[in-house]
């Protein structure tokens, strides 16, 4: 599920970023502290409301919680990608060196097409994974490459064993594909993500509601619980989609093999 607001979000830059979601979450705080300060103070907790102070350390805790599983989760799905990049790599060079077990004509035409195929992937998939898309070039570059070692025809005992690990690692090679391209969409769905902001907004405007003896300590206790939530959501905006924004994974496993492992 797309979610334009998050995605227009992380076109800036890390610092622009935390910028925004500061100015935007304080703004909100202070508009509700001095609607209800200033236009309806009948509204607020007095000091005497200790259950209300009760209620608010509760939500602290529940709110908490929330959000430390939902930070666990994004952390987890990033470095799940990060690590499928890395094995996809792995994956391919192995295909590439056991190629070289097979007769000329056949280890040029099978090293040719997995490198036409990583190509591919780097120059034209990857762009298209931030959009949640990927390229159906590279997708019929790879059967072909499962085509040839599936009509690999081994000539004695050795080449047969080379052949067995080729089938399993062009099959490794397709499943870590599609769990590369299945990740390329945000960690949260869109309800989970609304829910999450709505709940952090309930409890930063619930500290607005409180009559203190200083305004001026009240409006610092706002603040440092503001930034201290907009940290959080930054971090979590960072790593909500594996292939988008400053944190966005790049190709470079897969652009190593180009540069340096299959130069010769």
């Amino acid at each position: 599920m797309d979610l334009p607001v998050l995605r227009e979000a992380l076109e800036f830059s890390g610092i622009g970023l935390r910028l925004e979601l500061i100015i935007l979450v304080l703004s909100l705080c202070y508009l509700v502290f001095w609607l209800f300060q200033k236009v309806f103070p009948n509204a607020l907790f007095g000091e005497d409301s200790e259950y209300a102070g009760y209620i608010y350390n509760a939500m602290g805790v529940v709110f908490s919680l929330v959000f430390a599983f939902v930070t666990v989760l994004v952390w987890q799905n990033y470095n799940g990608v990060s690590d499928a990049i890395a094995k996809e790599a792995s994956t391919l060079n192995n295909m590439y060196r056991l190629f070289s077990a097979f007769p000329p004509e056949i280890d040029s035409k099978g090293k040719a097409a997995l490198k036409t195929y990583t190509k591919t992937v780097v120059e034209e998939e990857w762009p298209l994974l931030s959009k949640d898309q990927f390229s159906i070039k590279a997708y019929k570059e790879l059967i072909a490459v499962e085509e040839i070692v599936i009509h690999l025809q081994p000539q004695n005992v050795g080449q047969s064993n080379v052949h067995q690990q080729m089938l399993r690692l062009v099959a490794d090679a397709t499943e870590l594909r599609r769990s590369r391209v299945y990740n390329a969409r945000f960690a949260l769905a869109s309800p989970a993500w609304l829910g999450l902001i709505s709940s952090s907004m309930l409890f930063l405007f619930f500290s607005c509601l409180f009559k203190m003896k200083s305004a001026k300590t009240h409006f610092l206790l706002i603040l440092f619980l503001g930034l201290t939530i907009v940290g959080v959501m930054y971090f979590l905006i960072l790593y909500i989609h594996p292939f988008l924004g400053p944190m966005a994974l790049d190709p470079g496993p897969l652009g190593n093999l180009l540069k340096l492992s299959w130069v010769y």
